[in-house]
């Protein structure tokens, strides 16, 4: 009798857990979604302007502080020189290689000459040479042809190393240009760099609230990273994940019931605003709590409970 009442026990809850889920639904996988955000300093240095307090609201753009500049102004203007300078070089480089690029074309030119005239020196050493046999020419004659020929070959020769020489100025020169060029990208990342820690020197809101855990006061030193304060949002939210299988239940603008573990517990109300694509047989569902939720210690990804009248 014992497991027939239990089985009966079984279906029994199981109605009953069905029916109610017409009425009722409950999650306790659900969490508070970015409840506070911190404001973090990017950068080291003084802060000469302080412009929030405690309890102080804030809107998205306004500007939280500023810190001491001129360390960061003097850094950006000599990272500019670098720059300036390594685009001077790099500009003289392509000038080098462009009149060496000209030389280079007056020496394959002077080659071919040098070549053509080398041929003919042969073929007329040849020539005289033969006719010399025949006793058509004198010796005369034929020196001057050998004499022509030398010429012809030491011209060769020397067009033969202007070219050589010119080609290895020419690999030197480009070298030079990619390893300058390496230095030209370095020094406009580091002026982008230098750019960017002048910017952030002033510190704005990213988002709207109030302030809260304010932990600098004015020409304190601060570090980079270093958290100033939060900034408690205007709204408050709570994702809250169910099965799918009650998917046809959850609306938009359904009213919620939203208990906060962080909150010591409390409850709040709050209204269905976004439903969210199914992931691994789960809806997330966020929920945007209506009645007062400041000054109840809520944080970040504080575990939640919710409840859904689905009738």
């Amino acid at each position: 009798m014992i497991p027939i009442l239990i089985g009966l026990a079984l279906i029994f809850l199981g109605i009953f857990g069905s029916v109610l889920s017409l009425f009722l639904l409950t999650s306790n996988n659900a969490y508070v979604f970015e409840y506070s955000t911190p404001i973090i300093s990017k950068i080291e240095g003084k802060i000469v302007e302080l412009n929030i307090e405690n309890n102080s609201t804030i809107k998205k753009g306004e500007i939280i502080l500023k810190l001491d500049e001129h360390e960061y102004i003097e850094e950006l203007q000599e990272k500019q020189k670098e720059f300036e300078q390594t685009q001077k070089s790099l500009s003289g480089f392509q000038n080098e290689i462009s009149k060496i690029n000209s030389e280079m074309k007056i020496a394959q030119a002077n080659i071919q000459k040098a070549k053509l005239n080398l041929e003919n020196a042969n073929d007329d050493y040849v020539r005289y040479k033969n006719a010399f046999k025949d006793g058509a020419v004198t010796q005369k004659d034929l020196d001057k042809a050998i004499k022509n020929l030398e010429i012809a070959q030491n011209q060769n020769e020397e067009c033969q190393k202007e070219l050589q020489k010119t080609n290895e100025t020419l690999k030197n020169l480009i070298s030079k240009k990619d390893s300058q060029i390496i230095k030209a990208k370095e020094s406009i990342e580091d002026l982008q760099e230098a750019k960017l820690e002048l910017a952030q020197t002033t510190l704005s809101a990213s988002k709207n609230g109030t302030i809260a855990n304010l932990a600098v006061k004015i020409n304190d030193e601060i570090e980079e990273n270093q958290k100033i304060a939060d900034i408690i949002l205007d709204d408050c939210y709570v994702v809250a994940k169910f099965n799918k299988i009650h998917s046809k239940n959850l609306k938009l603008d359904q009213k919620a019931s939203v208990k906060i573990y962080s909150a010591g517990f409390k409850t709040f109300e709050g209204k269905i605003i976004e439903i969210m694509p199914e992931n691994n047989n789960l809806i997330p569902i966020k929920i945007k709590i209506s009645n007062n939720h400041k000054n109840c210690n809520i944080k970040s990804n504080s575990k939640a409970f919710v409840k859904i009248k689905t009738k």
